[in-house]
Parts: structure tokens; C-alpha cells; sequence
């Protein structure tokens, strides 16, 4: 990971801690077929090897330059079972993987969930970077301020090797681009959302040493690319865990055509796991509940 020798600031890294699993060794994450979950393979199957669509995504999301090379599938991006086929399989979820259902979808696909995974610098944050995997597998993701340049956006190995954690699928690791750069969005217009990398401490109804608040908003408060909207009152809020869960929930109850049921399934557990277990005054909201309240 790109690491700055100063900061002009103090360093924010946010965290989505989960369970402790022990540090893996240095490099790529696990490679070895079959490596996939069945929400992985089903999902490739949807859409396929898209050379186009890779070659963009790479601009897109800024890759590191730590990328290019064989360990990481960057020079094989067609064999699934590699980090950066998985990477760019889960990019295609964010960007075709949305109905955009105006009557119940939380936020939409081009003007919200992209133009917050995306890297270039928008209302919805500073410019990002994606790092290559770490082998960490004490975290899901991180985010880190590089006051020199492009901030840090890193997803860690318990996303993509699938004998270490359920969250290995594309679902989830969508859900990690959404999460991490809405730090970004915190980071951009000087939210402070508390001293644990970016969260809360364990309190309320929060489980988990990761806690976020949950601003309820009915369906149709937020135009389409108005996400990154805010007064700085829960009247119109967002938090890191809560436009993870509203994007997963949206990919679980309004997707597009071709995404798989497995995929539906990964998105829905995922969220309502968190919902559950993330939020101070949660739940939160829980995929398949009644749209609107």
C-alpha cells in the first residue's frame, strides 16, 4: 500500500472491521481454483470475459500501479479465480448491476453508487485510488488520506479468498467500494464520524466495534445524483455502513435482469448481517422490508 511520509492531517485510515482472523502472508490473496464462490461464478457467467469493459474500469477506478504483473491477474484478467478478475467482476455489479427502479431503489446506479466507487474527484469525494488486495484479514476494506495525491482505497483478501469469510463474493466487495469512499465523501465536507477509524465505538444497539448511525430517508427524499447531499443534521445524512446497506439492498430487491440469485442472496445476507450488527439506533433497514416508509 502507498504510504505518505507526512501528513498534513491526522491520518484517517477507516476501517470495516470484522471478526479476527490473523494476518496472511505478504502478495496476492489466495489463487488457487476453485476460489470462487457460486455468487462469483454464476455472476461471470451473467456477463462474461469484456475486454472493453476492463480496460475502462482499470482508468475508472485508478488502479495502483502495484497492479500490473501476473500475481494479481492484472495481465490475465479472464481467469476468475484471480484478484483483479474478481475486482473488475464486482465493478461491473456496480455499474450494470442496478434496475434503477425511480419507485423504490434508495439511489441509482450512473448518478450515485458509481460516482461514488469511481476515483475521479466529484461531489462525492476527493480522487481515489484501488490498491492491490492486502493480506490483512482483520478487515474487509480501508480507506486511507494521502494529502500528496489520490487517497487510498484498498480491499483486503477476507473479500476475495472464499475459505476465509463469506463476504468473498461480488456483492460484498461491492459493497466495500461504496462503503470505503463514502469516507472520502466524510473526509470532503469534514464529517467527523468518530475516533474508531472513521466509526463509532461499540454503543447502543451496535454489536460491533464499527458503529455508524442509520439516517432513515424515504424512497424519493434523494433525486437521482443527489446522494452526496447533506444539511450535517440526520435530517439528510449518510453514513459509511448505511450506503452500503442501501446499495446491497438495492442489488438484493431492484437488480437488473441478469443478475443471478445468488448474487440477490450474497447482497441480502450481507446487508441485513450489518444492519443488524453496525448501527447505534439499528437495526437499520433490512433488504426485502416494506419500500417506502
Amino acid at each position: 500500500m502507498k504510504l505518505s511520509a507526512t501528513h498534513t492531517r491526522s491520518m484517517l485510515v477507516a476501517l470495516t472491521l470484522v471478526a479476527a482472523f490473523g494476518a496472511g502472508d505478504a502478495g496476492a490473496c489466495s489463487q488457487a481454483a476453485p476460489n470462487q464462490s457460486q455468487a462469483d461464478r454464476n455472476w461471470w457467467a451473467a456477463h462474461g470475459c469484456q475486454r472493453s469493459f476492463f480496460l475502462w474500469q482499470a482508468r475508472a477506478y485508478d488502479m495502483d500501479s502495484s497492479w500490473p504483473g501476473s500475481t494479481y491477474g492484472w495481465n490475465d484478467a479472464c481467469n476468475q479465480v484471480k484478484d483483479y478478475p474478481k475486482f473488475w467482476s464486482a465493478a461491473y455489479l456496480v455499474t450494470y448491476g442496478l434496475a434503477d427502479d425511480y419507485n423504490n431503489a434508495f439511489h441509482f446506479s450512473a448518478p450515485d453508487y458509481r460516482s461514488a466507487a469511481e476515483a475521479p474527484s466529484s461531489r462525492y469525494h476527493s480522487a481515489l485510488e484501488y490498491m492491490v488486495p492486502d493480506p490483512d484479514r482483520t478487515l474487509l476494506g480501508s480507506w486511507l488520506f494521502d494529502p500528496f495525491g489520490s487517497n487510498d482505497v484498498t480491499l483486503h483478501c477476507t473479500v476475495f479468498d472464499v475459505a476465509v469469510m463469506v463476504n468473498a463474493n461480488p456483492a460484498s466487495r461491492a459493497g466495500e467500494f461504496i462503503h470505503e469512499s463514502w469516507h472520502g465523501w466524510n473526509e470532503k465536507y469534514g464529517i467527523n464520524r468518530g475516533p474508531v477509524a472513521g466509526h463509532y465505538p461499540r454503543q447502543g444497539r451496535c454489536t460491533q466495534n464499527a458503529c455508524d448511525y442509520f439516517y432513515f430517508h424515504g424512497i424519493g427524499a434523494y433525486l437521482p445524483g443527489a446522494m452526496w447531499e447533506t444539511t450535517r443534521t440526520a435530517a439528510r445524512l449518510h453514513s459509511p455502513n448505511q450506503v452500503q446497506v442501501e446499495f446491497l439492498c438495492d442489488i438484493a430487491d431492484y437488480p437488473a435482469p441478469n443478475v443471478p440469485a445468488s448474487v440477490r442472496q450474497a447482497a441480502r445476507s450481507d446487508a441485513n448481517q450489518r444492519s443488524t450488527g453496525r448501527f447505534i439506533n439499528g437495526p437499520g433497514y433490512s433488504c426485502g422490508a416494506p419500500r417506502p416508509w
